[in-house]
């Protein structure tokens, strides 16, 4: 598939394309969780997802965010971003590889330069959240050293028995 690069997304067409790999997110999950879609509307909710994805680069502006953008061979294939979530903390949010592209070690680059992004800009420690049923995501979160903590933020009752939350020093 060619040389992987990872970058971060500025131009409107990078961001069309992070857009659209969310949206092959939330994609991947109601193929993969049939049984699971209202709980994922819950946490993605359809009427609000758009007008999320549309506020991307305000939510992760820089310097207390980013939004990067994998390529292989050029092409779009992956994105994560951060965004401050307590003085001193990041939020990881909304990591994603399209299934052409994994198992090429994209996810954990995505990973690795969010990270990298996070301490040069400052922060001490990043924070995430994941499904329960997300377990190669999982698997990759503890390898990069991230442990699993309680929740950081207020979660409705129905989702507090489908997600995971981790953290790890920058």
């Amino acid at each position: 598939m060619g040389e992987l690069t990872i970058e971060l997304a500025k131009s409107p067409g990078e961001i069309a394309a992070v857009r659209d790999l969310c949206r092959s997110f939330r994609q991947w999950l109601y193929d993969n969780y049939t049984q699971h879609r209202p709980v994922i509307d819950l946490y993605y909710n359809p009427k609000k997802f758009e007008a999320l994805l549309a506020d991307l680069p305000q939510i992760h502006e820089r310097p207390k965010g980013a939004i990067f953008l994998a390529r292989l061979g050029g092409e779009p294939v992956g994105c994560v971003m951060h965004q401050e979530q307590a003085p001193g903390i990041a939020e990881m949010k909304r990591l994603f590889v399209s299934a052409a592209a994994r198992g090429r070690g994209v996810a954990a680059a995505l990973c690795e330069a969010s990270m990298a992004k996070a301490k040069a800009d400052g922060y001490l420690s990043m924070r995430l959240d994941t499904g329960i049923l997300q377990t190669a995501a999982q698997g990759l979160y503890r390898r990069l050293g991230f442990r699993e903590r309680d929740a950081y933020y207020p979660v409705p009752p129905e989702l507090e028995q489908i997600l995971l939350f981790f953290e790890r020093d920058l």
